[in-house]
């Protein structure tokens, strides 16, 4: 008796155990149970918040739907994807017809294209590596305060920073890949005329539609203070701004 009573104290700890790991919200999508990984980082969010409101910060929640964010964030991103295919298209002409590249290419099309392809969502990655590289310059702990992950269900990796970042840092750490992998190669292949770099230029553009969103929302944002702080949400698009008047 007395060891299954030490067995079902065993199974109420696991469970209470288990109840820690993961938290229910009301999310903007509908109510639903965090990941881990999510209600770690949610318990990280009130430990900062509650040492920036001890300093006078007051928070403010900016959040929209998923649906919203893909929608906004690919018609703000939509003009640059114009302007470098113009701007190729101005200086080497229609040279991505299948017959024109390969014309071009010869025997090494395929390989062009399968390169490309591998190349291309390798850089997903390193689209996430750049987010944090620069973040961790204004991160409390640098380094020490990004995380990353990889949200198995959309199969899409992700950068997180668990400290708030002032806004040049916050901005310069969400538009970097885009700026990188994007608009410099989309010049590159404008000046070889290349279309696979062209094709790669055109997918990383399109792949920081979020980061462009999340940019415009901060420089649009009408804040009375001063001081602010910005902080990504440990479960929510978009983002958590600090205030201190």
């Amino acid at each position: 008796m007395e060891n299954q009573g030490m067995e079902n104290q065993d199974i109420e700890n696991q469970s209470m155990e288990n109840e820690e790991k993961q938290i229910k919200v009301q999310a903007a999508d509908g109510e639903r149970l965090l990941s881990e990984a999510e209600t770690k980082r949610y318990r990280n969010l009130l430990q900062k918040q509650a040492e920036l409101e001890s300093r006078g910060y007051v928070r403010r929640d900016r959040i929209i739907s998923l649906m919203k964010a893909n929608t906004v964030g690919t018609l703000a991103i939509l003009p640059f994807v114009a302007v470098v295919v113009a701007l190729y298209l101005i200086r080497n002409g229609m040279n991505f017809y299948p017959s024109a590249v390969g014309e071009r290419y010869g025997a090494f099309t395929v390989v062009w294209g399968i390169g490309t392809f591998v190349v291309m969502f390798g850089c997903f990655v390193v689209h996430e590596l750049i987010h944090g590289f620069f973040w961790s310059f204004g991160a409390q702990n640098h380094w020490k305060d990004i995380e990353f992950g990889f949200i198995a269900q959309m199969l899409t990796p992700y950068c997180t920073c668990l400290s708030p970042l002032k806004k040049p840092f916050y901005i310069l750490g969400s538009m970097m890949p885009m700026t990188l992998l994007g608009i410099v190669t989309g010049i590159i292949a404008i000046f070889t005329g290349n279309p696979f770099i062209l094709l790669f230029s055109v997918i990383h553009i399109m792949g920081g539609a979020g980061d462009m969103l999340i940019t415009c929302m901060i420089l649009k944002d009408k804040v009375k203070g001063k001081d602010v702080l910005i902080f990504d949400h440990p479960y929510e698009c978009v983002y958590i701004l600090f205030e201190r008047k």
